[in-house]
């Protein structure tokens, strides 16, 4: 390996790993075949783009924001977050909630579909499942207002919740907000899945509330149905608010070292998270809307947002639009699907800023770290335009073998030998890694690349 040019010997790499495994391919062409009509090429775009803009004239009803909820077996979750919708300090009259029951199996389509709450409501249903991508697409077709809300099933609301969204897209019209980073979580009902540790955490909680704690006593196992430790009271009087509690480090480690524009993170389209996050209904549309070959979990969103990023969109996180997340039993094989999804978006996305992120996902280093690795490589380039092409060849062999290795499940050890280093390749990478640290201007990369070397 590397006895050629190196432009030959990546392909040659490359052609041999993709014949062997056929993972990505594979994967790709899976995700295609699985209830997907849609494959959302530049010219569907523009003819999307126009199709929708045209739909403008048919918003008669002064609506506003629009909030899009996709459901799949999230009843009664899904209840409480539409009552907590039901007490916002925005004009209910211009507002309008679309949710898009996503084929769920539950009570969602006996509850919801005769539910008349003061605002303008929208219920969908699909009989078979449409995927996380499509059933988003669906929303914000239906969709009548300028801006849009994505908010999950499962997500309740504090009442300025809907103001302080509509009130940022006044001044800019290119800007992506998002409150997900700022999520807290409840416990609004009891699972008849939930384990031991989730229900002295429950009993831990309410034990600050003489009633919800009464509530918790009463319930008793086994459960045939979700129990509920809350009611509309509760929701309206923002009493669900004393069971919340921090429980997602991932988001937090963001908001302590970056402002509100994410200034110095290398991935701010990160903050796309659908869980809690708005945009106008024109720039999105512009983007092409959900990719929906990412039929799974996972993804979606952030493809979505590197695209919008490509374009020039800006971002935001804000702590005035919190959400609760409303805990509930999580699916096994949640990681397979990411996994897969993953894939498919670097096929999509063959840039470093999207191969990188399989550093995180295969635990090879944080969040943090993984930004100041992309940071450090982005400058190395360009302080140095000419004298490290090499380097950059060889480093984006590896970051492609890391992604490839976590698409059959196999860990990143000997990543040199999985992606067919030379004895000559890897001498060459230590002699450029001398070079690099002498520069003494990039520690977290010269980091990262000595733990490859010596695996």
């Amino acid at each position: 390996m590397f006895g050629h040019s190196l432009d030959e010997q990546l392909q040659t790499r490359i052609d041999s790993i993709f014949k062997s495994l056929e993972s990505l391919e594979k994967l790709s062409q899976d995700v295609k075949n699985v209830n997907n009509k849609f494959k959302w090429s530049k010219s569907i775009r523009q003819e999307s783009a126009k199709k929708y803009l045209d739909r403008e004239s048919l918003s008669s009803d002064d609506i506003e924001v629009s909030i899009i909820i996709p459901s799949q077996n999230k009843y009664p979750l899904n209840l409480f977050t539409l009552y907590s919708l039901e007490y916002q300090t925005f004009d209910l009259s211009k507002m309008e909630v679309i949710l898009i029951d996503d084929a769920s199996k539950d009570e969602t389509e006996e509850k919801l579909k005769d539910y008349h709450p003061p605002y303008h409501f929208k219920y969908i249903r699909s009989t078979e499942r449409l995927g996380r991508a499509r059933v988003r697409n669906v929303g914000i077709q239906s969709a009548r207002g300028s801006v849009l809300i994505f908010l999950d099933a499962e997500m309740m609301t504090e009442p300025n919740f809907v103001e302080n969204h509509y009130i940022n897209h006044q001044t800019q019209n290119n800007l992506i907000l998002s409150g997900a980073l700022y999520l807290r979580a409840v416990y609004s009902c009891i699972f008849p899945t939930f384990s031991e540790q989730q229900m002295n955490k429950i009993a831990d909680v309410t034990k600050q509330n003489q009633e919800l704690y009464s509530r918790y006593k009463q319930c008793k196992f086994p459960l045939d149905h979700p129990y509920p430790l809350i009611d509309k009271r509760d929701i309206a009087q923002n009493g669900f608010k004393e069971l919340s509690f921090n429980a997602y480090p991932w988001y937090q480690q963001i908001v302590r070292n970056f402002n509100e524009e994410l200034e110095g993170f290398a991935f701010p389209w990160m903050a796309l998270l659908t869980g809690n996050m708005s945009i106008r209904r024109e720039l999105i549309i512009q983007a092409g809307l959900f990719d929906e070959e990412f039929y799974h979990y996972g993804y979606e969103d952030w493809e979505l947002g590197y695209r919008l990023y490509l374009m020039g969109a800006q971002y935001k996180i804000s702590n005035e639009i919190v959400t609760y997340h409303q805990e509930h039993p999580v699916e096994e094989n949640k990681w397979k699907e990411a996994v897969g999804n993953f894939g498919l978006f670097t096929i999509k996305h063959h840039d470093v800023d999207v191969l990188i992120l399989g550093l995180e996902l295969a635990r090879m280093t944080d969040l943090l770290t993984m930004s100041h690795i992309l940071k450090e490589y982005k400058l190395l380039l360009q302080s140095n335009p000419t004298h490290f092409q090499s380097f950059s060849e060889k480093f984006i062999c590896i970051l492609e073998t890391i992604v490839l290795l976590l698409e059959v499940d196999i860990r990143h050890f000997n990543l040199l030998g999985a992606a067919g280093f030379s004895s000559k390749a890897k001498s060459d990478l230590k002699n450029d890694m001398k070079q690099i640290n002498k520069l003494k201007k990039y520690p977290n990369l010269t980091e990262f690349l000595d733990k490859v070397l010596n695996a």
